[in-house]
């Protein structure tokens, strides 16, 4: 096996593959790159390099410039580092918050006490929500129910959590979906038309944006965004699995769902 350079192992003990470290270190020392000079570069597989691209993308850790043919280039190594650090500390507070609630959980089977209140609400921070969204799409097993921005929720079907929402499709959960009155363009209607194609998916309309955002996932856990005209990474989230607030947000739902229509002008 190859050995490791310590920049690579420094940025592999901060999240990335060694694949995804080859490539941004091959960027940030040559500069601006096209694919195939990436692939000589980081020594990488050429097949290997575009999806090493599109993470490290993800990650905010490569930009695309519009040429022809495209090339990329990486953001400063210092700028990298603190990022990747910021996500890793990021990380092991929301796993140290998760194993509390677990641990929670362990302890109220065992002594039948129900668990503190405090181990039932995990505030996820700004640009990891979309993470713990498809986290928790992955967990439901039955229905989904959310209220949306139509923003977001394009964002999300036809990008974020595209692929957490076929998964959930695909195990038959049922998802309910109220979002505003999408605008009048054929994108728009086009995504409408794929939504509604779904067989356990339905979709009503509003007036308005919707002034809270939320989502609750088998009538078990909840997610409300803490700023509701963001974008969809813009906000930090408050996720709870307090049985009184996901009833009260149950309830909400079901009075908006009544109201709300299922023609969009």
């Amino acid at each position: 096996m190859e050995p490791q350079s310590s920049e690579q192992q420094v940025l592999i003990d901060l999240g990335l593959t060694l694949k995804q470290a080859r490539v941004y270190l091959a960027l940030v020392k040559y500069g601006s790159s096209r694919i195939m000079e990436i692939a000589e570069n980081s020594k990488n597989a050429r097949p290997d390099v575009y999806p090493t691209l599109k993470r490290l993308r993800q990650l905010a850790l490569v930009e695309k410039l519009i040429k022809t043919p495209p090339e990329y280039r990486a953001i400063p190594m210092k700028e990298g580092l603190s990022l990747l650090l910021e996500a890793k500390t990021n990380q092991y507070q929301r796993v140290k918050a998760e194993t509390e609630i677990l641990q929670g959980e362990i302890k109220a089977e065992k002594t039948g006490e129900p668990q503190t209140e405090s181990a039932q609400f995990i505030l996820v921070p700004e640009g990891k929500v979309v993470d713990r969204i498809g986290a928790s799409i992955e967990k439901a097993e039955k229905s989904i129910d959310v209220i949306v921005s139509w923003k977001r929720f394009s964002y999300a079907i036809a990008d974020a959590l595209a692929g957490n929402v076929e998964r959930a499709w695909a195990k038959k959960v049922k998802i309910r979906l109220i979002v505003e009155k999408p605008p009048r363009n054929k994108t728009a209607e086009q995504l409408i038309q794929y939504f509604r194609q779904k067989p356990f998916t339905q979709i009503r309309f509003i007036q308005d944006p919707p002034e809270t955002v939320f989502g609750i996932y088998d009538r078990k856990e909840m997610s409300v965004m803490i700023v509701s005209k963001t974008d969809l990474q813009g906000s930090p989230g408050l996720w709870s699995t307090n049985n009184a607030l996901i009833a009260l947000a149950k309830n909400h739902f079901e009075s908006i769902w009544r109201e709300a229509t299922e023609n969009t002008r």
